[in-house]
């Protein structure tokens, strides 16, 4: 509709000044970011915005905000609320021509910021997170305290103007278990707690965070955080979803980058752009399988080039999701709704993409014939013995031929890669006129978003370029997208809530500054490395506080927002049954290697028309792997792993919303992973004593790393009687339940149930 001008009664100018007189005071400077933008985004941007303009006016831009209406007058005129049509429209009683027109209309404190911000000039202002952090940003100095990390002084410092007070620290075990969890992803080991619990020293903690930065089970934890974003799979996708069964080599690369602790701008640049360096090496290629991981159809009669496209799309889309915390999805449609990225604009980033050679092929052209680094540096080692055996002269011992054998064993397997098209073969790039990949508009070239590209002095022009402008340190966004990540990981919930959107409709960060603060750390200080940033985070006061909370704080902060205690949060799917594993003694921990297909239920795959089989290894130690090499199918992933809330992996997902269903509880108790390192357990508790209480209290001690308390020691006793009362009575109950344990009994049946009631408490699957 349109926004003509309306001549209201005197009466209504007179009601209009006494309500803005009432309603706000114009001594205050009003914030455009923090009081006008989210009025306009709540109200006003679904009819003038980036997907309408009716009547001509936009809310997205200032220069169209301040522009001429299609009725010729205008809704802004900045210093007059007399000519701006805006005021006069929003405060009309006439429902005919009240703006908006659906809904209760805009308070009269609202009426009052709106028009003290047009009497003061109507200033617009860029989006925070569009303006780059400044470098010489400081923690507060706070009188009276010893607080050393400045991450502690930023919280305490929110915590004294909230009238909060932060919690005592965590006992021992629970840190442990809680730091050990967020860096390497499994629980410690029995050796590691016995020490740190024994170990009275200020510098205990400490020790036990080089250690755990140090073991190469960090690579698997963090690689788990970033296949997420990878969107990795071992399938193409879609309704045939053939098999990529090479494709666990980029896995084992984002494995050994992590362990290495490879600098986020060299790990950026080498995924998305490692074919354009010079010379690339054979893991800068591979590294490139990043975007690879979209998504082939195969189906019959599907257009090749149509999912070609979609492929592309995906790739800006994923890109300015992982880098930027940018939704673009919406842009490949229309213009941005509520940021400032115009609908061309898209289709500019989409130019980035539109020249590789991969045009959805069954044989995922183009591959290249790759080793992992892990196979490499296997392979070197067994070149240097078998040069020793040879140098000796003594080739005919078995040890020779065996270091034969193995070194001509690990051959190169084809993998997708990234491939630009040659010069002379490019592609153009058109906008889709509404998204339609078979409408073209205007043709266009390389660039990014002005709007986030301000701060930079060069536009990028080809992929490698635009790695490089994502990973510059002016950027406004790269750096604080994540460390916002590495903080949710660690506290559950990020600095900004919404990983996924940094733009005007997402959260705003409660604590600003200690966000800029960690972002420059990360780019200056620490020079773009995760283990320092993350190892800052873990020996912060912050970090280490009790997560027991007071029915008053709980009532306060129900969500740790102002962070007054420390973090408690379900563990991940996988850290869930890697930790069953793990306690069971049952985990096989050797690091990389190809995907595995572990026990599931059967006939999980059937859904899928073109079944390949789901081959479980028969090797135990194999069907025990880390949940990180599970064969990932995009049509049918795992069970036990969805149901407690890891992806599809079909498009790139940023945070998983953590779900509480009664389905979870009948995968722990039943899935068959689960119920063997439940009787596993048992057993391990059965040969530790004779003695109920101490089978009790090992069992509590291997997972928890805590004695039971006199309440639990009752509950846990009094459900054992229970139990082996039943199984006395129900001799093929007893067959079953104990089906693969050597001791057949009534007592080892009821073992188990105490042994899966150990692994179900609420403190076993929660970081605490």
């Amino acid at each position: 509709m349109n926004f003509p001008c309306h001549r209201g009664v005197l009466i209504l100018a007179v009601i209009a000044v006494i309500k803005f007189s009432s309603c706000s005071n114009s001594g205050d400077t009003i914030d455009f970011n923090t009081q006008v933008r989210p009025i306009l985004n709540k109200n006003c941007m679904s009819c003038h915005g980036g997907v309408r303009q009716n009547g001509g006016l936009s809310f997205l831009f200032p220069e169209m905000a301040v522009d001429t209406l299609d009725s010729g007058n205008f809704a802004i005129v900045p210093g007059s609320t007399k000519k701006s049509v805006l005021i006069d429209r929003i405060q009309q009683q006439d429902p005919e021509l009240r703006m908006p027109p659906e809904g209760p209309g805009l308070t009269e404190e609202e009426i009052g910021i709106l028009a003290d911000w047009i009497k003061q000039g109507a200033r617009w202002d860029n989006h925070w997170a569009y303006k780059p952090p400044d470098p010489g940003i400081q923690a507060p100095e706070l009188e009276h305290s010893e607080l050393s990390n400045p991450i502690d002084r930023f919280v305490a410092d929110k915590l004294n103007k909230e009238g909060l007070a932060p919690s005592t620290k965590a006992d021992k075990a629970t840190l442990l278990r809680r730091v050990s969890f967020d860096l390497v992803g499994l629980p410690p080991s029995k050796e590691m707690a016995d020490e740190f619990l024994a170990d009275n020293s200020s510098q205990a903690y400490e020790r036990v965070v080089d250690k755990l930065l140090a073991s190469p089970h960090y690579g698997e934890r963090w690689a788990a955080f970033w296949l997420d974003l990878a969107r990795y799979a071992d399938s193409q996708g879609y309704q045939k979803d053939n098999l990529r069964p090479t494709m666990w080599l980029y896995r084992d690369w984002v494995i050994n980058a992590f362990n290495q602790d490879m600098p986020f701008d060299q790990f950026t640049i080498e995924q998305l752009a490692g074919d354009l360096l010079v010379n690339p090496t054979e893991d800068q290629l591979l590294a490139t399988a990043f975007h690879r991981n979209t998504m082939n159809n195969d189906e019959g009669g599907t257009d090749d080039e149509e999912f070609r496209v979609a492929a592309v799309l995906d790739r800006v889309n994923t890109t300015f999701e992982v880098w930027q915390g940018t939704t673009m999805g919406c842009v490949q449609c229309h213009t941005h709704p509520y940021d400032p990225i115009k609908h061309e604009e898209y289709y500019k980033v989409y130019a980035f993409f539109n020249n590789t050679q991969d045009s959805d092929k069954t044989s995922d052209v183009p591959n290249a014939m790759l080793l992992s680094t892990p196979q490499r540096d296997l392979k070197a080692r067994y070149e240097q013995e078998i040069k020793k055996f040879r140098a000796s002269g003594d080739t005919v011992n078995n040890t020779y031929q065996e270091a034969l054998k193995k070194y001509f064993s690990i051959k190169p397997l084809k993998v997708p890669v990234m491939k630009e098209m040659p010069a002379d073969s490019s592609r153009m790039s058109h906008v889709f006129v509404r998204g339609n990949w078979l409408v073209h508009g205007d043709e266009v070239q390389p660039s990014v978003p002005e709007a986030l590209s301000q701060p930079l002095s060069e536009n990028p022009s080809n992929r490698l370029e635009l790695a490089q402008w994502l990973v510059d340190p002016q950027n406004p966004l790269t750096a604080r997208v994540m460390v916002n990540r590495l903080w949710e990981q660690m506290f559950g919930r990020g600095l900004v809530e919404t990983l996924e959107d940094f733009g005007s409709q997402g959260s705003m960060p409660v604590y600003p500054g200690l966000l800029d603060w960690m972002a420059i750390q990360f780019i200056h200080q620490h020079q773009w490395k995760f283990k320092p940033l993350l190892k800052q985070i873990v020996l912060s006061e912050t970090y280490q506080q009790s997560s027991s909370v007071s029915p008053e704080l709980l009532e306060l902060d129900p969500y740790n927002r102002f962070l007054a205690r420390g973090p408690r949060v379900r563990l991940s799917a996988e850290q869930i049954r890697d930790q069953a594993l793990a306690v069971s003694g049952l985990l096989n921990q050797r690091v990389y290697g190809p995907s595995v297909m572990p026990l599931q239920p059967e006939g999980v795959w059937n859904v899928i028309r073109h079944v390949e089989r789901w081959e479980t290894p028969k090797d135990p130690e194999n069907q025990n792997r880390r949940a990180l090499y599970t064969f990932w199918r995009r049509v049918s992933p795992y069970p036990s792993m969805m149901t407690f809330d890891a992806t599809s992996r079909e498009f790139c997902v940023s945070r998983r919303i953590r779900t509480n269903t009664p389905l979870q509880a009948f995968v722990t108790l039943n899935d068959p992973v689960f119920f063997n390192a439940t009787k596993v357990l048992a057993v391990n508790m059965h040969r530790v004593s004779d003695n109920l209480e101490k089978q009790i209290e090992y069992g509590f001690k291997q997972t928890l790393y805590r004695r039971p308390t006199e309440s639990e020691l009752q509950s846990l006793t009094a459900l054992f009687g229970k139990t082996l009362n039943v199984y006395q009575q129900q001799p093929l109950q007893v067959t079953e339940i104990t089906n693969g344990v050597d001791i057949r009994t009534p007592e080892m049946a009821a073992i188990i149930n105490l042994a899966a009631v150990i692994l179900n408490l609420n403190e076993t699957i929660t970081k605490g």
